[in-house]
């Protein structure tokens, strides 16, 4: 199982990652502003900001998925109330939580406590959920 999760605070208008930050007080994992490129060969530039903080670069493999919301749940449930202030400013929050699993892997499991503690935070659950097996097409 690989996991990984971000939450993210996105915004247009006249709100600004840099504003975020300076009000958690919380280095974000990435940020990009309205006017800034897409990426690297794009002409496409954001239409708003966005300020991500994610449990890891890359998906972690053999992590089960609360793990990666644990890690952030810690960093952020301090700051609760601001993120409140953030969203009821306007900006929109979600958590997005990528899990790649083999068939024959166990389902990811978020327990009670987990989903408690998200809950007192602003933004939806999102599930990026893809199967991780390589050459499943051509075994059909």
């Amino acid at each position: 199982m690989r996991t990984m999760a971000t939450f993210r605070l996105l915004g247009g208008g006249e709100r600004t990652a840099a504003h975020v930050t300076q009000l958690l007080g919380i280095q974000p994992s990435d940020a990009f502003e309205v006017g800034t490129p897409v990426g690297v060969r794009s002409a496409a530039r954001h239409e708003g900001c966005g300020w991500l903080l994610s449990s890891a670069g890359s998906p972690e493999s053999e992590v089960e998925l609360a793990e990666p919301l644990e890690s952030l749940l810690d960093n952020l449930e301090p700051v609760a109330d601001r993120l409140w202030q953030l969203v009821e400013a306007g900006y929109w929050a979600n958590w997005l939580c990528f899990l790649g699993s083999h068939a024959a892997e166990h389902a990811a499991e978020l327990d009670r406590d987990l989903l408690h503690r998200l809950l007192k935070l602003p933004g939806d659950l999102w599930l990026d959920v893809y199967g991780d097996d390589e050459g499943e097409e051509g075994d059909r």
